[in-house]
């Protein structure tokens, strides 16, 4: 697989091109509406995303990305205003492992990355601990990426944060097989996986499409948005390390344009940690629905590719919200 976008994003000229197109594209980007529901196929597949690290093979995500998943549109979310508060837990002494040498300063903003969209962050009390709250995110259009936090007690979602609303404390503790960060979720104080958290920048969007477009073609098409989706992926991860792909954001479609976000974790960069992928194209052909007919004589034409860097939590993200 390529990284010449990665090694393009090191170069000098690629940082002056990407300064001036954060001008043009913070009033201009594109964002696609995110799904508030799954079908009922997907909500009976719908699993936690574990604590432990795992190993995702190249061949298990390409899978993850070109599994067929229903083409949907909803209206956005409603940002709720918090109501209850977790209490904090115990002191370092009593906390499970050891401090861990690299981890975010405390301030630093974090959000969750390499999440299923059906799927859910855990938060504990202590690193893991109980359970004691869940992370929703909900990519999609103007005003409706958010970052759930639901309270598991109360089965209710307490709070809604920006994409990157996750507060690190500062405080880190290794495990035997995993990391774990203290973060402030709203209301929520508790713990999370490191390997599910990054530092991250929304309006940081750089546009691809000339990189894609010299290794795919002028005008990549697929006759799926998925299929498209796991082409434009394949850009961007790497064998080694194997690349984490998982869909953060479900295809969507309005008005003849359709949409979906791809984060690809796990490049060989000390600083880009990877990135996460807004990917829109045009439909032609058949309809939106559920007939197999109609589905299999559509096209999705790719029409812009924007790549936001995924950041090493401990490094952080710039102010022009590159990687530091």
């Amino acid at each position: 697989m390529s990284n010449n976008f990665a090694a393009g994003v090191a170069g000098a000229a690629f940082v002056i091109a990407v300064l001036a197109l954060f001008v043009s594209l913070r009033d201009t980007d594109y964002q696609v509406p995110a799904p508030a529901d799954v079908t009922a196929a997907q909500a009976a597949t719908t699993s936690e995303v574990p604590d432990q690290p795992v190993q995702a093979t190249v061949a298990e995500t390409s899978q993850t990305v070109a599994g067929t998943v229903p083409l949907v549109t909803v209206a956005p979310e409603t940002t709720l205003t918090p109501t209850t508060t977790i209490a904090a837990p115990g002191t370092t002494e009593e906390l499970p492992g050891e401090p861990s040498e690299f981890g975010p300063a405390a301030g630093t903003q974090l959000g969750i990355v390499g999440i299923r969209h059906t799927s859910a962050l855990n938060v504990r009390d202590t690193p893991n601990g109980t359970i004691v709250a869940k992370l929703n995110l909900r990519l999609g259009g103007q005003g409706d990426q958010v970052l759930q936090v639901r309270d598991v007690d109360a089965g209710v979602v307490v709070g809604s944060l920006s994409v990157d609303g996750l507060t690190a404390t500062g405080r880190s503790r290794d495990l035997r097989t995993s990391t774990w960060y203290e973060i402030q979720a709203g209301p929520i104080l508790g713990w999370a996986s490191s390997r599910y958290l990054a530092a991250l920048s929304p309006d940081a969007r750089l546009s691809a499409i000339d990189e894609i477009t010299s290794q795919l073609g002028a005008a990549p098409t697929a006759p799926t948005l998925a299929e498209l989706g796991n082409m434009i992926a394949a850009v961007f991860e790497s064998d080694e390390p194997p690349s984490h792909v998982v869909v953060s954001g479900a295809p969507s479609e309005s008005g003849g344009v359709a949409g979906i976000t791809i984060d690809v974790v796990g490049l060989p960069d000390d600083s880009i940690r990877g990135y996460r992928l807004l990917i829109t194209a045009t439909s032609s052909g058949g309809s939106s629905g559920d007939d197999d007919t109609d589905a299999e004589a559509r096209t999705f034409t790719l029409q812009e590719v924007f790549a936001t860097p995924l950041c090493y939590s401990e490094r952080g993200v710039s102010d022009s919200g590159l990687c530091n």
